[in-house]
């Protein structure tokens, strides 16, 4: 079995933040720790997601320019017999 390794961070928090947090642990039963890795988890995973994403319509978008720029080759071979 793979041995599982943390990596302690220490983060600053406003204090009404960090109440609110505390208020939240308590409420759910939850450790900070845990709390805090689930958190950082998904904003990791949502980010991820959105540079995907972005990745995918630059790619889409590169594919449109080529074929915009395809469509326009006759009428610059045109432009350049003309000159």
């Amino acid at each position: 079995m793979e041995e599982q390794r943390s990596k302690k961070m220490i983060i600053e928090l406003d204090q009404s933040v960090y109440e609110d947090l505390v208020e939240y642990c308590v409420e759910t039963n939850m450790e900070k720790t845990q709390l805090m890795a689930e958190m950082v988890k998904v904003c990791v995973r949502e980010s991820m997601n959105k540079m995907d994403a972005m990745r995918k319509g630059y790619a889409e978008m590169a594919h449109i320019n080529l074929e915009i720029c395809s469509e326009f080759d006759g009428c610059e071979s045109e432009v350049h017999m003309h000159i």
